[in-house]
């Protein structure tokens, strides 16, 4: 594996830099102790839990954005936990309700949960279809799949479904500035990290007068021109003991190709019963 594909693997997803930010938010606080002993702590381990909507101004829907319309998932809540180096959450729908996959990232790999995610688009194809029920199996092999198997499951582009590389984006306390975003909410300050190359746009904004309490809260507006949209969180962080593990239920490569033949037949299934009904 080469140099870049090690660096692009290490994956930020939609909530990568949340421990990171607070301490970027350093900068602007005037108890400079009490800020540090609250970041050491969120470093050490957090918890947070954050609604979510994804948008985009592009006039040709792109591809990532497609993929959570069609699943329901454009608008809907985070939540999970940090330890060092690694990341767990769950992505729930807001038109559902219901969890629509869970990742795992460290500096070495991105996992979704396929099985969740699968089950997740039966749920919704049978509910609207009935008769699919009858050739859609329950989920029953291993869960988790890599960036490169997910894309191949659903049919799309790696660039579909692979989470933007965030390296680029400068954390030097001395660049963040202060400013006023369209969608600011009251009472919140916000400031914006140096995009760097990548051309990514983070402004992030909390209100001052609640940094020392147990929950820091954060709004965090994220615009990611490699995808073109925009996704915008809102929630809380909290310093807490964790135990991040790295999901042990994986899928093979030969489970994924069966699953790929399945798809295709299922895409097929859904033309002649659109045709049927048209």
């Amino acid at each position: 594996m080469t140099a870049s594909k090690q660096k692009r693997r290490g994956r930020a997803a939609l909530i990568l830099l949340l421990c990171l930010l607070v301490l970027c938010l350093a900068a602007g606080g005037t108890a400079y102790a009490l800020l540090r002993q609250k970041v050491r702590a969120i470093q050490a381990g957090a918890e947070f839990d954050f609604s979510y909507t994804v948008t985009s101004p592009a006039t040709e829907t792109p591809a990532l954005y497609g993929v959570l319309q069609q699943a329901g998932a454009a608008q809907g809540t985070v939540s999970g936990q940090y330890a060092p180096g690694k990341f767990q959450f769950a992505l729930t729908s807001g038109k559902t309700g219901n969890a629509f996959t869970r990742v795992y990232i460290d500096a070495k790999e991105t996992l979704y949960d396929a099985g969740q995610l699968y089950t997740y688009l039966r749920n919704e194809v049978v509910s609207a279809a009935p008769l699919a029920g009858l050739v859609l199996p329950g989920w029953s092999m291993g869960s988790y799949i890599s960036q490169t198997q997910l894309a191949s499951l659903l049919g799309v582009e790696l660039s579909a479904v692979e989470l933007q590389d965030m390296t680029s984006l400068s954390l030097t306390l001395g660049a963040l500035q202060k400013v006023s975003p369209a969608g600011a909410l009251d009472g919140y300050t916000y400031y914006q990290l140096p995009a760097g190359e990548s051309g990514l746009s983070c402004i992030v904004g909390l209100p001052l007068k609640a940094l020392f309490a147990k929950e820091t809260p954060l709004h965090i507006l994220l615009t990611i021109p490699e995808h073109e949209v925009t996704i915008a969180l809102n929630g809380t962080v909290t310093a807490a003991e964790t135990a991040v593990v790295a999901p042990s239920s994986r899928m093979t490569d030969a489970e994924v190709q069966r699953f790929v033949e399945l798809r295709k037949a299922l895409e097929s299934f859904i033309d002649v019963l659109q045709s049927l009904l048209s």
